[in-house]
């Protein structure tokens, strides 16, 4: 009945009548309630107006020009179907791209809407196209390849990772919501074993952290005996500047599926405790830009030796 009323309000019929759809998310979200809603709180609703986009945007620019500036938007801020974020058009309504990076997406707006399978109840046409099944589409933008820095190798790592037949990006993830810290700690396993903490891939089908590394923060704090070592074990990007921008070089530390990392516990030591931290920007980058600094505790385990 709430979609029957919100679709005639639309001026849409959510019948067997077929419409020309608009394929943006206000169109979409009054039939789609709960995908509307879990998107609203994802980070691709708020791709092109998070603060820290925002505040990166202006120093890449500075440093590597317009094209790199572009490059960004052309992702964050994509305009598909009339949304300034990356909303449902760009996935539903994409039908191929001119490369497996840089946001090189061919997005249709005139096209029938991409699905899981047929649907002869909707009110506009659906189809099942390969292209949104496959990785190759998440990976349009979720790969970058320059100017200057800018290189996240995600769709890569993914093509090289031990992965079993059949799997794809939405094997782990509804691009409908937020990856968030849940995911992470599906991805990671923490353990206090044989004399040493040790840290690993075992989810995730590509590096952990993945992306724009140069941001991340993904560390182990060690207490051994009431003595804490902190940041044990790293997996954010080494550079040698608080912003990335400012920076000479990106050395990624991520782990690899299956790729582990440990920390010898000293020997004699009594009892360990270990803790996973995340935050999604760096304490030295949030500070530099101006912003708040997010940390969460993912897991942790003890041991007493």
């Amino acid at each position: 009945m709430r979609a029957a009323l919100v679709c005639a309000l639309l001026g849409l019929s959510c019948g067997t009548e077929k419409v020309i759809h608009r394929g943006d998310v206000a169109e979409c979200g009054g039939c789609h309630t709960q995908q509307y809603e879990q998107w609203s709180r994802s980070r691709h609703a708020s791709s092109g107006e998070s603060e820290v986009f925002r505040a990166l945007l202006p120093q890449v620019e500075a440093r590597w020009g317009k094209v790199a500036r572009a490059r960004c938007e052309t992702c964050h801020q994509p305009g598909h179907a009339g949304d300034q974020t990356i909303g449902c058009a760009s996935c539903h309504l994409a039908v191929g791209n001119r490369e497996d990076a840089n946001g090189a997406l061919v997005v249709n707006v005139e096209a029938a809407v991409a699905g899981p399978g047929e649907n002869t109840r909707a009110p506009h046409e659906v189809t099942p196209r390969r292209f949104f099944q496959a990785p190759n589409l998440c990976g349009t933008c979720h790969e970058v390849r320059g100017p200057g820095l800018l290189d996240e190798p995600t769709l890569s790592e993914f093509f090289a990772a031990p992965l079993e037949a059949g799997q794809t990006c939405t094997s782990c993830h509804d691009p409908h919501e937020a990856p968030g810290q849940v995911l992470l700690t599906k991805a990671l396993a923490l353990e206090v074993v044989d004399g040493a903490v040790v840290l690993t891939n075992v989810g995730a089908g590509h590096a952990v952290p993945t992306g724009m590394t140069a941001i991340r923060d993904v560390w182990v704090d060690v207490e051994v005996d009431g003595v804490l070592h902190e940041r044990v074990i790293e997996l954010g990007a080494e550079l040698d500047a608080s912003v990335f921008t400012e920076s000479s070089f990106i050395r990624p530390r991520g782990l690899m599926r299956g790729a582990s990392r440990r920390w010898l516990v000293p020997p004699g030591a009594g009892e360990v405790r270990a803790s996973l931290h995340f935050s999604p920007v760096r304490a030295e980058t949030a500070r530099a830009l101006g912003l708040e600094v997010e940390h969460r505790l993912l897991a942790s385990e003890r041991q007493a030796q």
